[in-house]
């Protein structure tokens, strides 16, 4: 058994102190940004009983004609879902910030009908005790391609 010197268990005191204030300081001030120090919560949360479920999706317009759900994935467009609902007050704010998606499929997708106008919506699922009662799909922001 190894016994410490003084400064060594100094060293590790600070270090412990550090990341314990760190922690804390992220879990009540923090966003899913400062992780590891603060919260990564986007699938930590809890549903009133009779509250509601919102599902961030977006759908296009391509040049063939049609209108697709835009695969928020890495296989997609290399944009997750959950990128897309933590940044949804700025796209809300400035729907330009959907381009990015329609440069993505392009890039990925070459051979595929690109989009040429981009929907930014979200699914509502109303609950009544725990259970479903209701859904409505809302419109949140539009972009047209460029």
């Amino acid at each position: 058994m190894v016994t410490l010197t003084w400064p060594a268990r100094a060293w590790r005191l600070a270090a412990t102190v550090a990341v314990l204030l760190g922690l804390a300081y992220g879990t009540i001030w923090g966003s899913d940004q400062h992780f590891p120090f603060g919260p990564l919560v986007q699938f930590a949360f809890s549903v009133d009983p009779d509250g509601q479920i919102r599902s961030v999706f977006i759908e296009a317009d391509t040049t063939a004609g049609t209108r697709v759900r835009v695969p928020l994935t890495s296989e997609g467009v290399g944009i997750p879902r959950a990128e897309i609902e933590g940044q949804l007050p700025q796209i809300e704010r400035d729907p330009s910030l959907l381009q990015g998606i329609a440069v993505a499929q392009r890039r990925r997708h070459p051979d595929q009908p690109q989009y040429r106008t981009l929907y930014l919506m979200v699914e509502i699922t109303q609950l009544q005790d725990r259970r479903p009662a209701g859904q409505s799909v809302d419109q949140l922001a539009v972009w047209e391609v460029r």
